[in-house]
Formats: structure tokens, C-alpha cells, sequence
């Protein structure tokens, strides 16, 4: 019960979080809105260290050992943030739950986890769902949401990368420190990378000029959630469970997502989307099933 609550809880705060960076985008460009949410995030779990244990987990060993950070939240956040600027935190959240069978799959042909005939089955079963969510957008000419959906996808390869590295770690690091590590690193590798980008285009120019004082406190708020709070719950989770397993539970997130995006977006996706979302989390929760049967 203990280990569910905590993949439950991830699930949430990754998922609400969603919707709530869709609501900050309103008024804060993405690039700005991601390194609000970073900074907020390291603070954060910077005071709870220091609570915790009177010190701060900033030496360059810890620099080493969140190295991870650079996958996620740094490349996965960069390429999802800007995804969620074209699309919506619906499909965001459902494209999002993909990371159950990539995981699965990837986890299988590097950390050696048993792979299967059904496993093969429900990542293509998750796969038609994502077909089903893009491909509506694409047929429908909102050719932006297209873009930003790949851009949704592309972050979650790229979670799956975070996900193998902090495996390979979680046995032998304090998952509080560990998660401290890769935000920090994380941090400085999503500035550099819009500010190298910003040298090309000025919408990766990052300003925090004249953001009204409600929008940047969603943006402080979703940054505690999904960065500091999800990821110290997941680096816990992947203590115990196989990474697979710890995977199941962000099929959960578009659960939390679509609700949350229905409450206070008033996003209600169409039937071909429904189709997708249902084909995507039936996947993830059969995929679950295979982990505890």
C-alpha cells in the first residue's frame, strides 16, 4: 500500500502539473516558464536538504552523480515544455503515459528486465494511441498542435534515458540528494541550452519582466509539483521497484492530467482522442499487471 501511494502521488503531481504549466503559459513564455519552475523546484528540495541533514548536496561529486539531470529534466522538459505551447495539456498528459512501454521496452535490451510476446503487443497498442491523439491533430490542420505533440513525444524518449540512468543509481544515493543533484544539473543545462538558442531565435529569449504576480505563483507551485515533489517520489519508488514497474504509475498521468485539464481548462477531447487516451492507458495498466502477476 505504501509503495502504490507513492507511485500515485508522483502520478498526481506530474500530472496536475501539467495542466498548471498550461495555465502559466498563458502569460509566460515557455523558455521562462521552465527555468521559473527549475529554480523553484532546487530551492526547494536545497531547503529540505538543509533541514534534513544541515548541509547542501552541491560538492562535485554530487555534480557527477546527477548527470541523469541532463536527459530530465533538462532535454525531456525543454522539448516538452515547448511541446505544451502548441498543444494541449490533454494530449500532453496522454502522450506523456507512453513512457510506461517505452520503458518496458528499453528497459528489456539495456538492464536486461524479461521482455515478452504481450509486452511487444501492448507497446503497440500504446503506439495506435498516440496515432489516434496525433493524427487527429494532423488531420484536422491544426498543424502547430502536430508539432507540439512530436515535441511532447521526443521529451518522453528522452524521460525513458532519465528513468535507465537513475536506476543504475538509486541503490548506492540518498534519493533527497540524488534528486538535488540532477535538478542543479539540470538547471544549468537548460539555461545554457536556451541561451544558446536564443542566440538564433528570440522566443528562447528568457524574461521574467512583467509576469502578473498570480501567474508567477502557478509557475512557483507547478515547479514544486512536477519537478521537486514528483521526481524525489519517483527516485523513492525506483528504490524498491524494478523500473518497469515504477513506470506503470505515469500511465496514471493522464488521468490526472485530462480531469485536471477538464476542470480548469475546460479541454474536453473528441472521440478519436478518447479512443487514443483509453488505448494508451489500458496498455499501461495491462503493462502493470505483467509487473505484479
Amino acid at each position: 500500500m505504501k509503495y502504490t501511494s507513492i507511485g500515485v502521488s508522483y502520478a498526481f503531481c506530474w500530472g496536475f502539473g501539467i495542466t498548471l504549466s498550461k495555465v502559466a503559459l498563458s502569460e509566460i513564455s515557455a523558455t521562462t516558464l521552465l527555468i521559473i519552475q527549475l529554480i523553484s523546484s532546487l530551492l526547494f528540495l536545497l531547503t529540505i536538504c538543509y533541514c534534513k541533514n544541515g548541509e547542501f548536496p552541491l560538492s562535485r561529486k554530487s555534480w557527477q552523480q546527477g548527470i541523469a539531470g541532463i536527459f530530465e529534466p533538462a532535454l525531456a522538459y525543454m522539448a516538452g515544455t515547448i511541446g505544451l505551447s502548441l498543444t494541449t495539456a490533454t494530449n500532453a498528459s496522454l502522450i506523456g503515459s507512453t513512457e510506461v512501454v517505452l520503458t518496458i521496452l528499453c528497459a528489456a535490451v539495456i538492464l536486461k528486465e524479461k521482455l515478452t510476446l504481450t509486452k511487444f503487443i501492448l507497446a503497440g497498442t500504446s503506439f495506435c494511441g498516440i496515432f489516434f491523439l496525433i493524427g487527429e491533430d494532423l488531420h484536422s490542420g491544426t498543424n502547430s498542435s502536430f508539432i507540439g505533440d512530436l515535441f511532447v513525444l521526443l521529451g518522453v524518449f528522452f524521460a525513458v534515458g532519465y528513468a535507465l540512468l537513475s536506476k543504475a543509481q538509486i541503490n548506492k544515493v540518498n534519493p533527497l540528494k540524488l534528486v538535488t543533484a540532477q535538478q542543479f544539473v539540470g538547471l544549468i543545462a537548460t539555461a545554457l541550452g536556451f541561451g544558446v538558442l536564443s542566440a538564433f531565435h528570440s522566443n528562447y529569449k528568457i524574461s521574467a519582466v512583467g509576469i502578473p504576480l498570480q501567474f508567477l505563483s502557478i509557475a512557483i507551485i507547478s515547479g514544486i509539483m512536477q519537478y521537486a515533489l514528483a521526481f524525489w517520489l519517483y527516485l523513492t519508488a525506483l528504490q524498491t521497484f524494478p523500473v518497469s514497474y515504477a513506470a506503470f504509475y505515469v500511465g496514471l498521468i493522464p488521468v490526472f492530467g485530462v480531469v485536471s485539464a477538464i476542470l480548469i481548462l475546460g479541454e474536453f477531447p473528441n472521440l478519436i482522442q478518447w479512443i487514443g487516451a483509453v488505448l494508451i492507458i489500458l496498455s499501461s495498466y495491462f503493462a502493470n499487471r505483467l509487473q505484479v502477476s
